[in-house]
């Protein structure tokens, strides 16, 4: 049966080993896992989200300067609907000045097994370099 969180949302496959790292990555920030998108928008963007977008949530965000959203990205984000959807949410996101990650489950096999080692380790640090961080 798959972790909730204390507000009943999924915590996938992946999350937990990305969180821990991310943590140890960056020891001075605050880092939180399952934030709802909504709270990511500035100003009137908040106004603009639909029905649908009032329940995402960013699966992992450090709040540093500037806030990284990283997306675990299990196979399910392959089909068409979610691909087009999670494009929307990135775009969205880096309107309002927020750095997207997404850690793909065929770039980070290691760290879908919920495994925490120098692999998974190397694989985060790889997306996170794709993007301009650490």
């Amino acid at each position: 049966m798959p972790e909730k969180d204390s507000n009943g949302h999924i915590i996938g496959r992946g999350e937990r080993g990305a969180f821990d790292m991310l943590v140890q990555l960056f020891p001075d920030k605050e880092v939180k896992i399952q934030v709802p998108f909504k709270s990511l928008l500035n100003g009137e963007w908040t106004d603009t989200v639909t029905e649908r977008q009032e329940k995402e949530t960013i699966d992992i965000v450090v709040y540093s300067d500037p806030i990284i959203a990283i997306r675990v990205q299990d196979p399910h984000h392959n089909g068409r609907l979610t691909s087009a959807r999670d494009l929307v949410q990135r775009k969205t996101l880096e309107w309002n000045g927020v750095r997207v990650v997404d850690l793909q489950h065929y770039e980070c096999v290691e760290l879908m097994k919920d495994n925490v080692n120098d692999k998974s380790m190397k694989e985060l640090l790889e997306a996170l370099k794709e993007e301009g961080i650490h």
